[in-house]
């Protein structure tokens, strides 16, 4: 007599993993804290200076919060590698120094003189890469003598003086587009076109999963040193473009015209929701964080006068929105984690 077989049971279906509610989803995402932030300064800043948020005072706002976001990008690159480029003051310098002075030349004209600042610059940039990326040394020891022998190039081109940017470039600097500056459009263009690659295609994949772990993308094939570089080329890159622009604005740049973008290109970037121990950034992050820190600077300057107090609160309030974001989005566990001892399992 023969038997059937009973059936096999089916196994129970496994129920989805909880992602949360929408709210919270979109609330999770570093650009939102950014973009909240941004908001919340906007709408207090008419309590304690209505001059700040006029329409003269925002115009006259938007490019410098432009420049400090052309140079934060680049610096969420090199984060985003798990590095810090202390380089960039540097480069905004030598960028701004070598369009004044080579455009100015009738036999090299400025497009030419352009090119020669940005691509001139950039090989600093791409200098530290090589150095990091294959010596294995320290980021923050690599660009500080990089940046040291910017400062050089400076002093020895210019004898100690500033050169006069040419006419056109001031006249483009500080033209509008539609009644926004043009400086601001460029830096919008840039950030969407750069987290647009970024995020839509394999080669902006493989660049944050470099920086998230680069033990597994080199075991699957990727060139991590590569990225490594080009996080840094492109970081040099961004600041000698913003020094370019920043020649075009102040008509005749200083020989220190790029200190003042070191500390708030990578406070843009943290307040931005770039994790500081690498991988997945936020370029409209960074940017919304550039435009809070110039709306900061702006309300401070309108409030008080003086320096020091302009400093202690800038200081406090960016100290604030810093905490806030990197306990929101979980970095700082991940910073913690890196100074302590692991245990066995």
């Amino acid at each position: 007599m023969s038997t059937a077989s009973a059936a096999p049971e089916a196994a129970p279906r496994v129920a989805p993993a909880n992602r949360g509610s929408l709210p919270s989803v979109i609330f999770s995402w570093p650009g939102t804290r950014a973009f909240i932030a941004v908001v919340v300064l906007f709408a207090v800043s008419p309590l304690i200076a209505p001059a700040s948020v006029g329409g003269t005072a925002v115009i006259s706002m938007l490019p410098f919060a432009a420049l400090i976001a052309i140079v934060a990008i680049g610096q969420t690159f090199v984060i985003q590698q798990g590095g810090l480029d202390l380089s960039l003051p540097g480069a905004v310098t030598l960028g701004a120094l070598l369009v004044s002075t080579l455009g100015s030349d009738p036999n090299i004209g400025l497009p030419v003189a352009i090119v020669i600042a940005i691509v001139g610059t950039s090989l600093f940039g791409l200098l530290s890469g090589i150095i990091v990326a294959l010596f294995g040394l320290p980021p923050l020891v690599v660009t500080i003598a990089t940046n040291a022998l910017m400062i050089g190039a400076v002093q020895a081109i210019s004898g100690g003086f500033s050169g006069q940017s040419d006419p056109d470039l001031s006249a483009f600097a500080i033209s509008k587009f539609f009644g926004i500056p043009v400086l601001a459009v460029i830096a919008l263009v840039i950030v969407l076109v750069v987290q647009a690659v970024l995020k839509f295609t394999r080669l902006g994949r493989r660049f944050e999963l470099v920086g998230e772990n680069p033990r597994s993308a080199e075991i699957i094939g990727i060139p991590v040193r590569r990225f490594v570089i080009s996080a840094y080329w492109l970081a040099g890159a961004l600041a000698a473009t913003a020094g370019v622009l920043l020649a075009g604005l102040l008509r005749t740049p200083t020989l220190t015209a790029g200190d003042n973008y070191l500390l708030p290109s990578i406070a843009a970037v943290v307040l931005g929701g770039t994790a500081l121990t690498g991988g997945r950034g936020s370029l409209v992050g960074t940017a919304f964080g550039a435009l809070f820190l110039a709306q900061l600077t702006q309300l401070v300057q309108t409030f008080t006068t003086l320096t020091a107090v302009q400093n202690i609160v800038q200081a406090l309030i960016i100290g604030v929105g810093i905490v806030a974001q990197l306990q929101l989005g979980g970095t700082a566990g991940r910073l913690k984690g890196l100074f302590r001892k692991r245990s066995n399992p």
